[in-house]
């Protein structure tokens, strides 16, 4: 099986916070995010990373282009089957640098 990385893009915004509620109710730990103590969190940008078993989901979103979601395509094949949400994968906006390094001092890490 093709489990390679890929960065799903153009997610909107009610179906990026809904993966962010699926992967809290379903055991997967979340590792950080955007602190909550920021004033612009969920109102210009948000970001978080998940794991389990292995396997890493992070995700970012912002006003402009909405959400993207890096992880492997089993990882997508499992988020599309539970929300009936077709991924389109792109051209990244935020993940063609490491924006979990670049924002490390405005994460809440766990």
């Amino acid at each position: 099986m093709n489990n390679k990385t890929q960065i799903a893009t153009d997610i909107p915004t009610e179906i990026f916070y809904k993966i962010v509620d699926y992967l809290k109710e379903n055991s997967w730990k979340l590792i950080a995010e955007y602190s909550p103590e920021i004033f612009d969190k969920a109102i210009d940008f948000d970001l978080y990373q998940f794991e389990k078993e292995n396997k890493t989901i992070q995700m970012a979103w912002d006003i402009w282009f909405e959400g993207e979601i890096k992880a492997t395509s089993s990882v997508f094949k499992m988020l599309s089957s539970h929300l009936k949400y077709e991924f389109k994968y792109g051209t990244s906006i935020h993940f063609h640098k490491d924006i979990f390094d670049k924002k490390s001092s405005l994460l809440m890490k766990y």
